[in-house]
């Protein structure tokens, strides 16, 4: 009797960090835990299995009730993905414990799991708000979950012995599989953030916060092979004598004004995720889906801010700059290497007639 309690307890217990090691990789590859629709709803089968499966290796009590560690899964869908993906895993509960059997002890179990699944987001927001230590939520969470498990176990059979001995079993052994189970959570959610981090740095450029020459060509390749972009525009921007300013002022002020006009670039551009530096003053906008005046507007409030800008040095003094800008627009082909050479064009004219300009051009007008 102890062994095949001992096993079925193993078995939730392998079960849970199984399942836990799915629900992350569940997750996007992004810092947050944001799901989409499709992502909510395979989180919601695969914890309901879980619970089934937990229910197989449960531990066989009198009147037909059934021991295991369900209320474990709520406590970290709660957590994790928030109390809305509650009440939906509870359902999938309910529907696999009538599956096993129908009977008071089942249907005080389906009572019991809709219950803490109205209640348990309750406390959790509660609870979270005054206390930052997450496993002691966790815990007092589990807590409240064993003595509601118990508690429902007294109304089937008044034997208050064994339903102590289970209180304090089952308390001190969830207590311990949440620590455990949370901890492995919090391992393999800290190696996936560090992941990610080598790979946001491998493409960022490190002194201006824009993406990188490799990110670059990355997205370049991407926008040709996507069919519902319709229309493609390249847009060069270069500072202009910034190797006077370099010389002058010295490397540190030439990155200190580098990070000032990465700063001017997301506020004018639409999207921030196309902003590229490419060399020392050299920076790549690629602009999808505008009109080619959209476009052109977008250069010229760029080259008028940077005009108007008193760029600052690290001794508080501050200076005035310009930068040349070269447009290459396309509306009928998405070939980057001739939108790159026609950009680079236009930015070389930019300079040869006299520099704080734009230049644009269409490509199929060349």
């Amino acid at each position: 009797m102890l062994t095949s309690i001992i096993l079925d307890m193993i078995a939730n217990i392998s079960i849970l960090s199984t399942a836990s090691y799915i629900f992350i990789k569940l997750i996007p590859n992004n810092k947050n835990i944001a799901l989409n629709k499709k992502e909510k709803i395979l989180l919601v089968g695969v914890a309901g299995v879980t619970s089934f499966l937990l229910m197989l290796f449960s531990i066989d009590l009198p009147n037909k009730a059934l021991l295991d560690l369900r209320h474990i899964i709520l406590i970290l869908l709660i957590y994790y993905f928030g109390e809305k993906s509650v009440f939906p895993v509870v359902v999938l509960m309910v529907f696999f414990r009538f599956l096993m059997g129908v009977n008071p002890a089942s249907i005080r179990s389906a009572m019991m799991y809709i219950l803490l699944g109205l209640f348990l987001p309750i406390v959790y927001k509660s609870l979270i708000k005054k206390m930052n230590n997450k496993y002691r939520v966790l815990l007092i969470l589990n807590a409240i979950c064993v003595s509601t498990i118990v508690l429902n176990l007294h109304f089937l059979y008044q034997d208050l012995l064994l339903n102590s001995l289970v209180y304090i079993g089952l308390l001190v052994l969830s207590s311990l599989v949440i620590i455990m189970v949370t901890a492995f959570i919090e391992d393999l959610l800290t190696s996936r953030i560090l992941y990610l981090n080598e790979q946001e740095h491998a493409r960022m450029d490190f002194l201006t916060g824009l993406y990188n020459m490799r990110e670059f060509k990355n997205k370049w390749q991407m926008v040709q092979l996507e069919k519902k972009i319709a229309t493609t525009a390249l847009m060069m921007i270069d500072i202009d004598y910034f190797k006077w300013i370099n010389d002058n002022y010295g490397h540190s002020n030439g990155n200190f004004v580098l990070r000032q006009i990465a700063t001017i670039l997301k506020i004018e551009a639409i999207d921030n995720e196309m902003i590229y530096r490419v060399g020392g003053e050299e920076f790549c906008l690629i602009l999808n889906d505008l009109s080619y005046s959209d476009q052109q507007e977008i250069a010229e409030k760029i080259r008028k801010s940077v005009e108007k800008k008193l760029f600052l040095l690290e001794n508080g003094d501050s200076i005035q700059l310009t930068v040349s800008i070269g447009l290459a627009a396309s509306t009928q082909t998405k070939d980057m290497k001739k939108l790159f050479r026609l950009a680079d064009r236009c930015l070389y004219l930019a300079k040869d007639q006299g520099r704080n300009k734009v230049i644009c051009k269409q490509m199929e007008t060349e």
